[in-house]
């Protein structure tokens, strides 16, 4: 199935460029898009975004998290992390602070971001298992075990 056009594509051909329009790169991103706005949907009642509920999850342990331990588990920039971590600061849900004497930057979910997790829990549950009733629960574990060997560079070749 072409991605641009809708129409079944044939298996081979003689342009290689029409092989372009089967790109893994840009179905996975078109994917992930289509994914990411469900959850927005589920979660938009709570005031949060699918792209802040890991970074609440992820910061929410009793002692506070290196920013840029958080940003490699997540396998986000340090600065694209910052960029989704300060509206949650200025919210209230997380707080950023500096060690002393150190320049590292730590992050930890607030009280108040941790009682929104409680909330935001049964509508996540539900798109969870929305999304994995779509895409198939086996088929998704093989795919994610895939996708993590490619994530850490250790993929088939």
């Amino acid at each position: 199935m072409c991605i641009f056009t809708g129409m079944k594509t044939r298996a081979a051909t003689d342009d290689p460029i029409d092989e372009m329009k089967r790109c893994v790169c840009f179905d996975l991103r078109r994917t992930t898009r289509a994914i990411t706005q469900m959850y927005d949907r589920a979660l938009k009642a709570h005031g949060i975004r699918a792209t802040q509920m890991p970074i609440l999850v992820g910061s929410r342990g009793a002692e506070p998290v290196l920013l840029g331990r958080l940003a490699k588990a997540l396998g986000m920039e340090r600065t694209t992390l910052l960029r989704n971590v300060r509206p949650l600061v200025r919210r209230g849900l997380v707080e950023q602070s500096t060690e002393t004497g150190s320049p590292r930057t730590t992050l930890r979910t607030t009280p108040a971001g941790r009682a929104l997790l409680k909330r935001a829990y049964p509508d996540w549950k539900k798109v969870q298992t929305r999304a994995l009733d779509l895409m198939g629960r086996t088929e998704w574990s093989r795919s994610l075990t895939a996708l993590g060997e490619v994530s850490r560079g250790t993929g088939r070749r």
